[in-house]
C-alpha cells in the first residue's frame, strides 16, 4: 500500500495516524505533488484530518521530545525525496526508545532524519541575514528568495518581531508561497505574486549609494571571491543588491 496525501504537514502526520491505527502494510508515502498514478500500485488517497494530525504532534512531544518533532518537521520541509519514510522509520525508533534517540547519532534512521533537519537550521541561518528587502511604490517592503528548502515558515517569525512596525512581503518565487505581514497579523500562502508594484523612487536611489559604497569600499588587494562563496554561497547572490 502507498499513501497520498497532499503534500502539507498535517496530512502527513494524518498519514502517520492511519499507518498506526489501520494497521496496512505501507511500503511508501508520498506527495500527490509528485505522484505519478500507474496501473500495478495499489494506493490510498489519505484525507487531512488536523485532529489526527495533533493526536501524531501531541504522541511524538510524549513519548518522544519537544526537540525530535522539531527536528521531524525541519526534515520534512527540507523536501528531499523519500523524506516520508525516513520520519515514519525514525518515529517507529523513537516510540519504542523515547528522547535519547537523537543520541544515536551511528544509527542511519536517526541520521537519515537529523541531517536534512540541520541543512533546513544552516539555510535559515544564512537567509537571516542575506534577505533583502526592497521598498515597493505602495510603501510595502517586499523580499524575494529561492531556497533550497521550504523555509519561509521558519524564517518569518524572527522578521515580524525585527520589523513589527513595517508592512513586508517574503515571497519564495520557487515554490509561490509567500508571508504577508501588516503590523497586525501575518499570513503564510500560496499567491500569485507576478504583478508586484515598480520600486519606490527612493529605493532605487538608496540602491545606487549602496552599490556605490560597496564598489568603493572594497579593497582590491584582498578581494577573494572563492572565500567570499564559502561564506555566501553564490546561489544566493542574485537577490543581493550589491552583486545584481
Amino acid at each position: 500500500m502507498i499513501y497520498i496525501y497532499d503534500g502539507t504537514w498535517d496530512c502527513f502526520l494524518t498519514a502517520i495516524h492511519h499507518y498506526y491505527y489501520d494497521h496496512e502494510q505501507v511500503v511508501n508515502i508520498e506527495s500527490a505533488l509528485s505522484y505519478i498514478p500507474n496501473l500495478i500500485d495499489q494506493y490510498r488517497i489519505i484525507v487531512n484530518d488536523k485532529s489526527k494530525a495533533k493526536a501524531v504532534e501531541e504522541a511524538i512531544l510524549y513519548k518522544i521530545s519537544c526537540e525530535s518533532l522539531e527536528n521531524i518537521q525541519k526534515c520534512f520541509f527540507s523536501e528531499l525525496q523519500g523524506r516520508e519514510m525516513w520520519i515514519l522509520k525514525y518515529l517507529k525508533l523513537g516510540f519504542k526508545i523515547g528522547s535519547k534517540i537523537d543520541y544515536m547519532l551511528g544509527d542511519q534512521t536517526v541520521l537519515n532524519v537529523l541531517t536534512p533537519a540541520r541543512k533546513v537550521g544552516s539555510e535559515c541561518h544564512r537567509l537571516l541575514g542575506l534577505l533583502r528587502f526592497e521598498l515597493l511604490e505602495n510603501n510595502i517592503y517586499y523580499a524575494k528568495i529561492q531556497p533550497d528548502h521550504n523555509i519561509i515558515t521558519y524564517i518569518s517569525p524572527h522578521f515580524k518581531e525585527r520589523f513589527a512596525d513595517q508592512n513586508w512581503i517574503i515571497h519564495d518565487t520557487k515554490r509561490n508561497l509567500a508571508s504577508l505581514y501588516n503590523t497586525e497579523r501575518m499570513v503564510i500562502s500560496y499567491m500569485d505574486l507576478s504583478n508586484i508594484p515598480e520600486l519606490h523612487s527612493d529605493e532605487i536611489r538608496f540602491q545606487d549609494l549602496w552599490k556605490n559604497y560597496y564598489k568603493h569600499i572594497a579593497i582590491k588587494e584582498r578581494y577573494n571571491p572563492k572565500l567570499q562563496k564559502n561564506f555566501m554561497p553564490k546561489r544566493y547572490w542574485k537577490n543581493l543588491t550589491e552583486k545584481q
